[in-house]
């Protein structure tokens, strides 16, 4: 053989034998991936058929809890979370010290409760039982069964209402309970999920998970439709007492609320329209003030 031919052989060699050790390693990685998919459906059957599942399920709380909130689906409540309580119930306990109280805010981005608490405490409900009966006609007028031009009482169906969320009128929903009865407006909220609310003859009675809950569905346009409750939310801005949620936010936003005041019950359900993002916040005492109530707004603010 020439040197050349010598040459040639010799220079070619480390290109082949890295070739053939390419080949070998790769037919090494495939032999570990056949034998690790068997031996994965081996331990898959090992397990059972709740096996799939189990982790299924742990994928599905993974994904849900992801970031610390649950979002929830527009038909059922607010799901429940504690992500700012801790941050702020001390203040809120100084606050209302020597009073009861009932916290429920809702951050709108995702409709999660970000401060609960004692959501579920029950308090005669004053005038916010009025957003109720706010419902009860509104979807009235949806049905066609009445018109805003309708008498009711001394006024028109849409006067009423008007003065009934602006004023607190009294007359306005009892002419309108009257006429429809109270079972009835009783049976619609616990159509709409509010099942702790009553709205009985001199006994009204709710909580702040109902009444957060009916917010969110009111700011999403679900309660009766887009129209009809941009209708009542424009109302609600325009309330008159504004000592409560509203003085707490100050130029940092709008409020949209309903207030109930009966002997020592002090009330104020509100959406927020914030530069810091739109929430349900909804305050229920006993035996407290409107400027404790504005400082607890201030508060809640604060943390979000």
């Amino acid at each position: 053989m020439s040197k050349h031919a010598q040459h040639h052989r010799y220079s070619l060699r480390p290109e082949a034998v890295y070739r053939r050790r390419r080949l070998g390693l790769m037919a090494v990685v495939a032999v570990v991936a056949v034998v690790c998919t068997f031996a994965f459906q081996a331990h898959g059957k090992a397990m059972g058929p709740g096996h799939d599942a189990a982790v299924s399920v742990q994928k599905s709380v993974a994904a849900k809890t992801a970031g610390g909130r649950t979002a929830r689906p527009s038909s059922t409540k607010v799901v429940r979370s504690a992500d700012k309580t801790a941050a702020v119930k001390p203040t809120l306990d100084s606050i209302f010290a020597g009073a009861q109280y009932s916290v429920d805010v809702v951050d709108l981005a995702n409709d999660a409760s970000v401060v609960a608490i004692n959501t579920d405490t029950e308090y005669t409900a004053a005038s916010t039982y009025k957003l109720f009966v706010a419902y009860s006609m509104l979807a009235a007028v949806k049905s066609g069964s009445w018109t805003w031009q309708t008498d009711l009482g001394d006024s028109t169906l849409q006067e009423c209402f008007s003065t009934m969320i602006i004023n607190s009128d009294n007359d306005c929903p009892e002419a309108w309970l009257n006429s429809q009865g109270y079972n009835t407006v009783n049976d619609q909220a616990h159509q709409l999920g509010e099942s702790q609310t009553t709205i009985g003859y001199q006994n009204m009675q709710t909580n702040a998970a109902d009444l957060a809950d009916f917010l969110t569905k009111l700011y999403k346009g679900s309660l009766v439709d887009a129209d009809s409750d941009n209708l009542l939310i424009g109302d609600m801005k325009q309330q008159v007492y504004r000592d409560g949620i509203p003085s707490g936010i100050g130029d940092h936003g709008t409020v949209a609320d309903k207030v109930g005041f009966l002997d020592g019950l002090l009330h104020d359900a509100g959406i927020v329209y914030s530069d810091k993002g739109n929430y349900v916040f909804v305050i229920m005492t006993n035996n407290s003030s409107w400027a404790a109530i504005s400082q607890a707004s201030s508060a809640i603010y604060s943390v979000l």
